[in-house]
């Protein structure tokens, strides 16, 4: 630990030295060139500062220094681990063709219904996907996006935000689509 903080005290003193010894020739001396050196010279020793800043603090206080890594390694994963519209139409295809292959007598009714009120969205248009970083959320609208009538248009018409809840179709975080993955667990079982 404390070689890293040696070479970060280093760096900075070796950086600061070069922008000492590196100076613009005469001709170039109030143009915008010197304007843009001096702003990413300036913007530069702002972060080491701040680097520096935040080696002290993490210093005086590890533990919010190690709930702050932690938070933020757990948003890292749970970004790069949120699932996408194709992985939600895959895991329906998948779902349901594993679900065609039981005979009508043994699926279960429910996630039947919920595959079909699924693929019956796709068609019509309405089903949505948006991704909010850390968990992606499957949506179901009123009318198709291509839909011009009045409904579409009328601001007295559209729904609530309290009404946002029940349109919601899927949940999908850490690689998973949880709403399909719950109604069609049991997909075989009657």
């Amino acid at each position: 630990m404390n070689s890293a903080i040696i070479k970060v005290k280093t760096s900075a003193n070796l950086v600061r030295n070069v922008q000492k010894r590196i100076t613009l020739p005469e001709k170039l001396k109030g143009t915008i060139v010197e304007k843009w050196s001096n702003y990413w010279k300036n913007l530069f020793m702002d972060y080491t500062q701040m680097l520096q800043d935040l080696r002290t603090d993490m210093q005086d206080n590890p533990r919010k220094a190690f709930i702050w890594s932690s938070a933020l390694a757990a948003a890292y994963v749970l970004a790069a681990r949120n699932p996408s519209e194709i992985d939600f139409k895959d895991t329906v295809k998948r779902v349901t063709n594993d679900a065609i292959l039981v005979s009508e007598e043994c699926r279960n009714s429910k996630s039947i219904d919920h595959l079909r009120l699924i693929e019956q969205s796709y068609n019509e248009g309405v089903l949505h996907y948006r991704s909010l970083g850390v968990i992606s959320i499957m949506y179901m609208s009123e009318l198709n996006n291509e839909c011009d009538l009045y409904k579409a248009h009328c601001s007295y018409l559209q729904p609530t935000y309290f009404g946002i809840f029940s349109r919601i179709i899927d949940i999908g975080m850490m690689g998973r689509w949880w709403n399909v993955f719950i109604k069609t667990t049991n997909y075989d079982v009657a």
